[in-house]
């Protein structure tokens, strides 16, 4: 055989070889892609089987160990493929553990969480940010649901003091009840901004947060981080109340809001902590918020039906808040 002949039957038998690794990739591709939708098919199946945690733990556990399974034999499978399909397979198989990574979070989340649901009822004006505390709650229970309702407490539009605040809260809760808005079941948080003069010549806002629990008979309250307030502000909404302004005794007549909105009309009064402190005002409301649901979620374990003991050690909260 002549060099020629040699090289076409070599050329030959390259394009064979080339024409059966390339129907073997693609085997290898489809069998990758069918394990990725069985594996991704489980996750989500687990993702939906989690929620049927707060009802059937044993159910949720054994769907926790499928998923564990198949994310292992899934991931010897593709790194198998991996050889053969290069990055391909790897991209895969990236996809499947960062997919079951997330699945799983949620389900460990999930597990932490308290499993008594809670209709959250929030009674405050418009200008607050009521999601930080449907946020707080969610990351202690479960189970949240929440609704948020513009309630007037008949008080001064702008409150001094933590006393008016607290009775600022109690009054909207109160006409909230009173008008059907929320049920008896309800946990209701009403949310009240108040400013004080903690020393001559320096003033502060702050906001005050209640929470009514008519079942579980609970009751408190708690108070954000204060944050200076101009004084020019106070004087202006100080001059605007007249001497013998009906509800003086709890306020003052025009709001720091309605100051704010008038002499800087460019700010948003919803976050007008930012231009004025450098801090938001959603993040002053999500760290009392996390406090509130603490102190609630406490004070529920501890709450026990008449004539039954907790196995663990009741925690006086009463005594923590009076310390």
């Amino acid at each position: 055989m002549d060099i020629d002949e040699t090289l076409d039957t070599l050329g030959t038998k390259a394009v064979e070889v080339k024409d059966t690794l390339l129907n073997q990739g693609e085997n290898v591709k489809a069998g990758v892609w069918n394990w990725f939708a069985y594996a991704r098919g489980q996750i989500d199946a687990g993702l939906h089987s989690a929620n049927a945690y707060l009802e059937d733990n044993a159910a949720l556990q054994a769907t926790t160990n499928t998923i564990y399974h198949v994310g292992e034999e899934a991931h010897k499978k593709f790194a198998q493929a991996g050889a053969y399909t290069g990055s391909f397979g790897q991209n895969v198989v990236s996809q499947v553990q960062s997919y079951g990574q997330v699945l799983l979070s949620s389900v460990d989340l999930a597990k932490q969480k308290d499993a008594t649901p809670i209709e959250l009822s929030i009674i405050c004006e418009k200008h607050i940010d009521s999601s930080c505390l449907n946020a707080s709650f969610q990351e202690l229970f479960y189970n949240t649901t929440s609704c948020t309702y513009d309630v007037v407490s008949g008080l001064a539009a702008q409150l001094v003091g933590p006393a008016s605040a607290i009775e600022g809260c109690k009054l909207r809760i109160q006409a909230a009840r009173a008008q059907k808005l929320v049920s008896d079941g309800s946990v209701v948080v009403a949310v009240d901004s108040f400013i004080n003069e903690p020393v001559p010549g320096t003033w502060v806002e702050q906001y005050c947060m209640l929470v009514n629990d008519l079942q579980h008979e609970i009751d408190l309250h708690v108070f954000s981080q204060p944050v200076n307030v101009p004084a020019s502000l106070i004087i202006k909404s100080k001059d605007a109340t007249p001497s013998e302004y009906a509800l003086r005794s709890s306020g003052y007549a025009k709001s720091i809001i309605e100051v704010i909105s008038e002499t800087f009309p460019d700010v948003n009064i919803k976050d007008w902590y930012s231009p004025f402190v450098g801090i938001s005002n959603k993040k002053i409301l999500y760290l009392v918020s996390q406090l509130l649901a603490a102190l609630y979620h406490q004070r529920l374990i501890n709450t026990h039906p008449p004539g039954v003991k907790s196995d663990e050690e009741d925690i006086d909260v009463e005594a923590m808040e009076r310390a």
